[in-house]
């Protein structure tokens, strides 16, 4: 994480938190980190020297004006005059990880071989929010090729439960005992 854009996302979130405007600026921040994603373009011109301020600002006021808070217009303003605007794309995650990091949420990765019921879901999520002590964020994908089971990254750790990963397990176990 670099520690300016870090820096620079603090800022942002304590700003909106001193306003009262954490909801607000969260959407402001979804919305930037969605135009980032999808415009090439504008992540050039961003980190093009031979772009000026100016054509930088008026990019970013035509682009999000009308769009997102003044609050993230000023912000984003502020990171063009400070020459910082190549920072946008990284300061937008970073913010993303401090506001989670401040509501003691952690985002959990599921890969089911099924879809999860709501009731499986929800059990599931309760189970992950009790061990990790936090509110858990669920991300949730099929993957067939679990054949049954799930695989759950939670942070840095992962809990693997799937039927593949349980074959491959006896697996290694039976060859260990053959030799």
């Amino acid at each position: 994480m670099n520690p300016v854009a870090r820096r620079y996302a603090l800022a942002l979130y304590e700003e909106a938190e001193a306003r009262g405007l954490v909801e607000t600026v969260d959407a402001d921040v979804e919305t930037l980190e969605s135009v980032l994603d999808a415009s090439r373009e504008l992540a050039a011109a961003l980190t093009s020297p031979i772009v000026s301020r100016e054509k930088k600002e008026a990019i970013l006021g035509r682009i999000f004006q009308g769009k997102v808070s003044d609050l993230t217009m000023r912000f984003l303003g502020l990171l063009v005059s400070k020459d910082r605007e190549a920072l946008l794309p990284e300061t937008v995650s970073t913010y993303a990880a401090l506001r989670d990091e401040r509501l003691n949420i952690v985002e959990a990765n599921v890969r089911a071989a099924q879809p999860l019921s709501s009731d499986e879901a929800d059990r599931l999520r309760q189970s992950l929010e009790a061990r990790s002590g936090k509110t858990v964020r669920m991300n949730m994908t099929v993957d067939p090729t679990l054949i049954g089971g799930l695989v759950v990254r939670l942070g840095d750790v992962v809990y693997d439960r799937s039927v593949s990963h349980q074959l491959k397990t006896l697996q290694e176990r039976a060859a260990v005992s053959l030799n």
